[in-house]
């Protein structure tokens, strides 16, 4: 329930408030999961920084359709935590979770060897793909943050 709309339950409620903008965003968002990006990588990075920002709406939301369609895997989603030393997590999904990680903390910090290190496993338009992503799942997670009760879901 968000304080700011009496009966608004989720993010949709909220941006229904604003339909051009609810219909961008849904755009945005289309774009990204149907990109080159390997979905599993995508959603995983999703989670991450849902777990940064203690979004925890966002770990009561069903995974995303396409990295589910493409074989996430659900015991890496429970390692997630542990992804830098973890097997299970190949380095294409490693250093795209390095760089979640670094947008969340520290944006300014990111460095030119990390995005080739991106590019390596992703190629520009990857880089392009995911860097949008993880820009719009920041917003998305402070405005979950800001305006949704989260204190009546759990997250991994």
């Amino acid at each position: 329930m968000s304080w700011l709309v009496e009966g608004a339950a989720t993010r949709d409620d909220l941006l229904a408030l604003h339909p051009a903008l609810a219909a961008d965003h849904h755009r945005l968002m289309d774009e990204v999961w149907q990109a080159s990006v390997d979905p599993r990588i995508l959603e995983l990075c999703r989670l991450r920084m849902a777990t940064i920002l203690g979004n925890q709406v966002a770990w009561s939301e069903p995974r995303s359709v396409a990295a589910v369609a493409a074989g996430l895997d659900e015991s890496l989603v429970a390692s997630l935590a542990s992804w830098s030393t973890d097997p299970g997590f190949d380095a294409a999904t490693r250093v795209c979770l390095g760089l979640a990680e670094q947008y969340v903390i520290d944006v300014h910090g990111i460095t030119d060897t990390q995005v080739a290190e991106v590019e390596g496993h992703l190629g520009p338009n990857g880089v392009i793909t995911l860097t949008t992503a993880l820009a719009a799942w920041e917003i998305t997670h402070r405005f979950d943050n800001a305006f949704l009760d989260t204190t009546s879901t759990g997250a991994s």
